[in-house]
């Protein structure tokens, strides 16, 4: 037995017994809801599934498996959590019973399955709580991972839990894969290789769409109609300050034509990653119309649909910093030229579907990134073909959610 899970089983049990008194200490936010962290929720008559997303990226692939899985047997009853409070309340928009999920104690896990009392657990991505996965299977609740992904740092830290983690693994009721990568990688970390398929990413089946009427949608966010627009998305530390080097890089003229919005992966990190493009060179401004060569920043939280709808061109973060990326699908499918960093594994399948197309540029940083940028923004026709390129790959990517449930069907996991 490995002695991080023999660790992992003993010290589990003893946050379950300290943490309801913790709940003092919790944030005036967090406060509230710490009742729901401790599995203290109740579902009348049980539900047919309890689906769990751990944040807000995760839950956006929800709203389309539910329709599916709706679709598949109408009125089923669900209970929907989230890890984080962002992933709650965009989980609670779609009006059905939602809390935080429980923490993985198994007293917390007891009481939440207790009250919810699931037929069916269905977890978003990569979510291998070990106590839940061992109430649900003495319970003789089945199991599945859908859009299933994990990353090679993920399977070696799963792996250090040893042949505890790998037999719950193996005894998933299915493991219904984001790409060919995820489907090896989980194989190698145990999953039943009978129950193990590729059927896509969720979140293609959420993916934004550009706005109907983009100039009044311009004009509503205080944007020039007339100026192209192009979206810095997702920055993370030491992104704000390469883009706004390759900015300053450019030539006068082009700046001045177009309009900036930069967005923050992270709101808390919003101050300092501003300060961080300041520093660097880059005029910012908070609100409203920007002068000629500016960046408007906003850290808001939930923003960046909005920005992507109106957007022309859009640079992904997360990807000049060595922490993978994020979804550059999000912007083609509303029709935005898509420019990215070298660092995006964790969205290796996006990139490479989008890069067989000739729908993203991809650059380094220093002068590449300004080269990229003085490509792409200076050259409307070589814009215009990235841009519908990349929409046709975001439409070619839609419909997991339908493949998944299927493979749900015809595994016998679903209806329920």
């Amino acid at each position: 037995m490995s002695l991080l899970w023999a660790a992992y089983r003993l010290a589990a049990p003893c946050l379950g017994v300290v943490a309801p008194a913790a709940g003092v200490f919790a944030s005036p936010l967090e406060r509230p809801l710490w009742r729901e962290r401790m599995g203290e929720v109740t579902a009348t008559g049980g539900v047919d599934a309890w689906v769990h997303a751990a944040s807000l990226g995760e839950a956006s692939a929800v709203p389309p498996l539910l329709r599916e899985l709706d679709r598949a047997r109408a009125g089923a009853s669900f209970w929907l959590t989230a890890t984080s409070r962002t992933g709650r309340s965009r989980l609670a928009e779609s009006g059905l019973p939602t809390s935080l999920a429980p923490i993985d104690s198994p007293q917390a896990t007891r009481r939440f399955l207790s009250g919810v009392r699931p037929k069916r657990i269905f977890l978003v991505e990569t979510e291998l709580w070990p106590h839940w996965l061992l109430r649900a299977r003495r319970l003789g609740v089945p199991v599945a991972v859908v859009s299933a992904r994990l990353s090679e740092r993920s399977v070696e830290r799963y792996r250090r839990l040893g042949g505890g983690l790998r037999a719950l693994v193996a005894g998933l009721g299915a493991v219904l894969c984001q790409g060919e990568a995820d489907e090896r990688r989980w194989l190698a970390l145990g999953a039943p290789r009978a129950r193990t398929r590729v059927v896509g990413n969720l979140k293609s089946d959420g993916l934004p769409h550009a706005a109907a009427d983009r100039d009044a949608a311009r004009r509503a966010l205080g944007l020039d109609p007339a100026r192209p627009l192009l979206v810095l998305a997702s920055l993370r530390p030491g992104e704000p300050h390469a883009l706004a080097r390759a900015w300053g890089g450019l030539p006068a003229a082009l700046r001045e034509r177009w309009q900036v919005v930069a967005v923050p992966r992270h709101p808390a990190a919003s101050s300092s990653l501003r300060e961080e493009a300041g520093a660097a060179g880059a005029t910012l401004a908070a609100e409203g119309e920007v002068a000629p060569g500016a960046w408007r920043w906003d850290g808001r939280a939930g923003v960046l649909g909005s920005w992507y709808a109106v957007a022309d061109a859009a640079f992904v973060g997360g990807s000049l910093v060595p922490i993978g990326g994020h979804n550059p699908l999000e912007p083609a499918a509303c029709g935005a030229a898509v420019l990215m960093g070298p660092h995006h594994a964790t969205q290796r399948d996006a990139v490479r579907a989008l890069e067989s197309g000739g729908g993203i540029v991809i650059a380094a940083g220093g002068e590449p990134l300004t080269a990229a940028l003085a490509s792409l923004l200076g050259d409307d026709a070589r814009r215009a073909v990235v841009a519908r390129a990349g929409l046709e790959v975001a439409k070619a990517q839609r419909g997991a959610a339908a493949r998944a449930v299927e493979q749900l069907v015809a595994l016998g996991l679903w209806p329920a």
